[in-house]
């Protein structure tokens, strides 16, 4: 696909990228993504060329195709509840992209782009040195370039030095790596045209706490000809300085480096409006700007749900429900409504819908994927095949697995997955039950962003719909409640959990120490260690067993309390394995062999003994125990918790691991 740079200096250029990377686990509305020509902010979606807002009427109307519509029934009811978004109608994909047969920088269809700005708009030219901002870069380069086109400024160049090399040689601009960021979503530049002013109160070598005092009465002068120089001999912030070069400056030649720069804390201002909405009893309303490298992963935290297409709960529209409400104040039956509408839904959906008090709320996670788990597990057949084809699977039976804790096996040859953005944050995650939880003061001022002016009111959200295969595996309740029991004699066993669980308490992020937040947390983080932990040792092995690489599979974990205990490992159309390859592996003999072949490896970490019998937990927060890189951990794409909450002693120690006995063979 393409996407469309929004610039003065570069309207109407384009960039080609994977559409996936506009809408996943690292990029979307208000992400940086990394371009050839530089780093771009992908814009809030009612802004991309592709939705086409009109303002008629008093209202924004936006113009879509039903053929660009995502369809899932179910994932659409469970978010256009009276909390979420009540007026949604429909997800909608950005169609792909080719260039056009005339022009390789145009895309066919220049309507179907994504929008997007350069950010940081500071860019420096490595061999003059010279800090200025797009726009007067791009103005330079038409005053020194005859016939100057934004073709030729792609990517950005220095017109300075294009002009003192006799206008034969232009070096490419390099973009500042710095921003700051606020905890309600908002972000800024860092205030250069400032910094050569900067007052600091503590030791200049201190970079990670130093405090900083910026004159925002005044610039320096009114004609700054501004510097970024980074030294030869440091490699720190210290070798980074920013000065004025102006004739008539004051403090010319006035050089301050970079050191303490992530100590800077600039207030964020908000109109009286604001203050009431965010004002808490007797507490001051003080939020602030911090800086932050742009590629960072605190700069963006998306909030994705998905959800696997499941052909025989199709949900209710919203427009549907309203309708149903009408229909039921005046006494109608299910039947009347099952005409009225045309028999679109099962005489059963509208009929338990009649029998609820609460026709639309929303669902959490856990529940709404029980609901998968359920329906997998507990359909009465071996094979399932959907009259769309985009759920197809068959149960294996099983003999020898079942001895080794195993309950299903199950081989999908096609599962529909969609995901959807419904937001994003700054500097600490939200999961998805979070953004439809009003918080209050005590829960931190951590603010979630929409995706487009129209907030929770849009009838859009961007979302994505990947077409695969993959391999269901669920354990036996039963024999993990009895391993649960008996490992927790264990006093190693219940040394790890205790230091587990007091990590994720004292965790800086909300939605770490609230994930296991239940009355029986204890149990629920235990079956979690365990299910999440063999679904990386599988996904590792399928790397060195069969030579799928981890970057193309993707799990999806369905772990509760009580009520279920598996994983799904899945990998999209596209990536490696998902033609056939992955499914393959869905036979008893083949799972055996790999669950052999994983345990065992597991056994032999290179960073053994120090991983292995680490007592303060290893990784972000000390969220993992007995896990690392050279054993259990998988590219961060691959897996749903950012590579936490994983602990392989849990399976394979000699005293209390869950396939101990395997070991033993």
């Amino acid at each position: 696909m393409a996407v469309r740079r929004n610039n003065t200096a570069t309207d109407n250029k384009y960039v080609k990228l994977q559409t996936r990377k506009v809408l996943s686990a690292y990029g979307g509305s208000g992400s940086i993504i990394e371009t050839p020509f530089g780093a771009l902010m992908i814009e809030d979606f009612d802004k991309w060329p592709f939705f086409k807002p009109e303002y008629k009427d008093g209202e924004w109307v936006v113009n879509i195709n039903g053929l660009f519509h995502v369809i899932d029934e179910r994932l659409l009811q469970r978010l256009s509840h009276k909390d979420g978004f009540e007026q949604l109608e429909a997800f909608v994909y950005v169609p792909d992209n080719v260039s056009s047969s005339s022009r390789a920088d145009i895309p066919e269809t220049p309507e179907n782009t994504v929008s997007a700005e350069f950010f940081p708009k500071w860019f420096y030219c490595n061999k003059c040195n010279r800090l200025k901002k797009i726009k007067e870069w791009w103005d330079i380069w038409q005053n020194e370039k005859t016939g100057a086109t934004k073709k030729d400024f792609a990517p950005p160049k220095c017109g300075v030095c294009y002009k003192n090399n006799g206008k034969k040689y232009a070096p490419e601009l390099e973009q500042v790596r710095f921003i700051m960021t606020s905890p309600i979503g908002s972000y800024k530049e860092i205030p250069w045209e400032r910094w050569n002013k900067a007052e600091k109160e503590a030791n200049e070598e201190d970079t990670s706490s130093g405090s900083i005092r910026l004159d925002y009465e005044s610039l320096c002068c009114d004609n700054q000809d501004l510097r970024y120089i980074k030294s030869k001999k440091f490699s720190d912030m210290a070798g980074i300085n920013i000065k004025c070069m102006n004739d008539t400056c004051e403090h010319r030649g006035r050089q301050v480096t970079l050191a303490g720069m992530f100590g800077l804390r600039e207030r964020v201002w908000f109109s009286d409006e604001e203050i009431l909405e965010r004002q808490t009893e007797n507490k001051e309303l003080k939020v602030y700007y911090k800086p932050v490298i742009r590629s960072s992963n605190s700069v963006y935290y998306p909030i994705l749900v998905t959800s696997i297409f499941l052909p025989t709960d199709k949900g209710i529209r919203t427009k549907d429900l309203e309708k149903i409400e009408k229909w039921k104040e005046k006494g109608k039956d299910a039947e009347f409504i099952f005409d009225a509408l045309l028999e679109e839904y099962s005489l059963e959906v509208i009929q338990k819908l009649l029998d609820k008090e609460d026709k639309n709320e929303y669902i959490p996670e856990l529940e709404y994927r029980l609901y998968e788990y359920n329906f997998l597990v507990n359909h009465k057949e071996d094979k399932f095949e959907d009259k769309s084809q985009n759920l197809i699977f068959q149960k294996e039976k099983l003999k020898t697995l079942i001895d080794y804790g195993f309950e299903q096996l199950i081989g999908l040859r096609r599962i529909k997955m969609t995901s959807v953005q419904i937001g994003y944050t700054r500097q600490e995650p939200l999961s998805s039950d979070d953004f439809f939880t009003e918080m209050d003061a005590t829960q931190g001022l951590i603010e979630k962003k929409y995706t487009s002016k129209w907030g929770r009111m849009t009838k859009y959200l961007p979302a994505v719909e990947s077409f695969g295969e993959g391999i269901f595996i669920s354990l036996s309740n039963d024999k993990i409640q009895d391993w649960i029991e008996v490992s927790e004699s264990n006093g190693r066993f219940k040394n790890k959990i205790d230091r587990l669980q007091n990590n994720i308490l004292n965790h800086a992020y909300r939605s770490v120490n609230q994930k296991f937040d239940t009355e029986n947390s204890r149990e629920h983080l235990i079956r979690f260690l365990l299910l999440h932990t063999l679904s990386h040792l599988l996904i590792k092995e399928l790397e060195f067993l069969c030579g799928y690489p981890s970057t193309s599979l993707n799990e999806r974990l369905f772990v509760d309390d009580t009520r279920m205990q598996g994983v799904l490992l899945y990998t999209i159309a596209g990536a490696e394995g998902s033609y056939g390859g992955l499914v393959s592996q869905a036979t008893e003999e083949r799972t055996l062999r790999l669950l052999k072949s994983a345990i065992h490896r597991a056994t032999d970490c290179a960073s053994d003994p120090i991983c292995y019998n680490t007592e303060d937990g290893q990784g972000i927060g000390g969220l993992n125990m007995a896990a690392c890189y050279s054993c259990t951990l998988i590219p961060e794409n691959a897996c749903e918790e950012f590579n936490s909450f994983l602990d392989r002693s849990l399976l394979i120690d000699e005293e209390y691991g869950f396939f101990k006995n395997l070991i033993r063979l």
